[in-house]
């Protein structure tokens, strides 16, 4: 079984005065249900339809309710419900479902799926007027949650239609047009990365669809809408992935050891940059004789980083080979090195690579050397300030919680502008006092401590994510505006989003560190 639910609710047939029945809801049960088994690869046993035969009574809708909130047992299962059907707003200008024999209201439907004790709910409505609804704020960060337990955890609602305007059968297929895009957008192979989707790239597409429908179409025009409570995304796993994974060389002497060979190969050149800690303050002389072992070592070895650099270089000798030295393994990890040296074949430009101006670069018994004039200061400026370990975790962890909750209260505005809720200027000035408070945090990371070795990969994935937040303040900030278009500004926040998404996935990943 998945960890995925589904409830899947079609109404086609209506008893009520001037609810029209609507035939091709009960085909929209079908092509749902296909693409939750076939795009996000639910169990048969983990999906409830109701209504496949037109009808649908709100008794009989409430029983499958209940029986969907049984199912979901386990803390960590996300739920899905969709609903097609009529929607109206004519009774208290409030969103109702419309089933067989009466109405239930929407948003008292989504309370009540917001309060199932479950990490993950998703609401997609596909019914006129949809949009009209409302989410309980945005998600925060709490100082004592992990990333992990954040992520995903609250509800999302994707609807078919602003809360003014009317949701359209398809005019070429026996199915809802907000659906048949939804259904597309599920299977469609493109979004899957390392084996995942997200909720994020999923609707993102849909509304491409719909955005790419309305300047073709001439009266079926309409504009979905989604809001969500959610800490950062849902990823579902679709397929199996095997990650490539990079094996090391790791070769130890009496005067060296050779750290790590990383592949940095090209489709011209087989390359590797070779980390070397050396046992002994030695000479360039000595150093020489040292780099001299290791390019012969290195030209022979098989180390790359996916599938088709290896296919390209299997069996062939290095092209061209960087050797960094250093003194100890916190040389290693903070990428401060003594020297480097750079051996190229015959077959590139040596000149060029080979260029000196000899101060900091000059040959050595035909050696082209590199020398960090930086190193000393660095290794004192790293040693000077290195944190303690617990206090960092602390001081990072509170920056990490408020820049991930402006971070979504950002996504939110950017949401509703997306929504047509808000209008340009009314975002940028709305976005005013989030921007200030994102740079003061960002510029409280800047001035954290360097971490030590066994929580710096945390510590850089907290600061990489804590970057692309403060990129959230250069698109929609007075400042800036004149630098792109309008056009630019949606399609680089998009980017940066979607990006946020990852870099918080990285951390969450990289929590057991700590």
């Amino acid at each position: 079984m998945s960890n995925v639910k589904a409830l899947i609710v079609g109404v086609s047939n209506y008893y009520l005065s001037g609810a029209n029945d609507l035939p091709f809801c009960m085909n929209d049960i079908t092509i749902m249900k296909n693409a939750l088994l076939n795009g996000l690869k639910l169990d048969y046993s983990d999906i409830i339809t109701c209504g496949n035969l037109g009808e649908l009574t709100k008794n009989d809708f409430e029983k499958a309710f209940s029986e969907m909130v049984t199912r979901a047992t386990n803390k960590d299962d996300t739920l899905i419900f969709y609903f097609s059907g009529h929607g109206t707003t004519l009774k208290d200008n409030q969103h109702y479902l419309v089933f067989s024999d009466g109405l239930l209201s929407t948003q008292k439907i989504i309370r009540n799926l917001k309060d199932i004790p479950i990490k993950s709910k998703i609401i997609i409505l596909d019914c006129c007027h949809s949009g009209n609804f409302s989410i309980d704020g945005t998600s925060s960060l709490n100082i004592e949650k992990t990333v992990s337990e954040f992520q995903g955890e609250g509800y999302a609602v994707l609807a078919s239609s602003k809360s003014e305007e009317v949701s359209f059968g398809h005019p070429d297929k026996p199915t809802s047009l907000f659906t048949s895009f939804l259904c597309d957008a599920l299977q469609d192979r493109l979004l899957i990365r390392d084996g995942k989707v997200s909720l994020n790239d999923i609707q993102r597409l849909v509304s491409l669809y719909l955005d790419i429908w309305n300047k073709k179409s001439t009266y079926l025009k309409q504009h979905p809408i989604f809001r969500a409570n959610m800490g950062g995304t849902i990823y579902f796993k679709v397929q199996e992935f095997q990650p490539f994974y990079s094996k090391n060389v790791y070769l130890k002497s009496d005067k060296y050891i050779i750290y790590k060979v990383k592949p940095l190969h090209t489709g011209q050149a087989k390359r590797y940059a070779t980390e070397v800690i050396l046992k002994e303050p030695f000479s360039f002389e000595e150093i020489n004789k040292i780099y001299n072992e290791i390019v012969n070592v290195v030209k022979n070895v098989e180390v790359y980083n996916n599938k088709k650099s290896k296919d390209k270089w299997t069996g062939k000798i290095a092209n061209i080979i960087w050797v960094y030295f250093g003194r100890d393994e916190n040389d290693m990890i903070s990428s401060n090195f003594i020297c480097h040296t750079t051996w190229v074949d015959d077959k590139q430009d040596k000149a060029w690579w080979y260029k000196v101006n000899n101060r900091n670069t000059f040959i050595l018994d035909g050696t082209h050397f590199n020398v960090h004039s930086y190193y000393e200061h660095l290794k004192i400026f790293n040693q000077n300030n290195l944190g303690n370990k617990n206090e960092l975790i602390i001081k990072t962890k509170e920056i990490l919680s408020h820049l991930v909750t402006l971070a979504e209260n950002v996504i939110s505005l950017f949401n509703e502008y997306k929504n047509g809720i808000l209008t340009e200027v009314e975002l940028v000035k709305q976005m005013e006092p989030f921007i200030q408070e994102i740079n003061e945090y960002y510029i409280k990371s800047q001035d954290l401590d360097i971490s030590p070795i066994d929580i710096k990969l945390w510590s850089e994935a907290c600061s990489i994510l804590f970057g692309t937040v403060f990129d959230f303040t250069l698109y929609y900030n007075k400042q800036y505006m004149s630098q792109r278009t309008s056009d630019n500004r949606k399609l680089c926040m998009e980017i940066a989003i979607k990006q946020y998404y990852a870099d918080l996935e990285s951390v969450g990943n990289l929590e057991q560190l700590l």
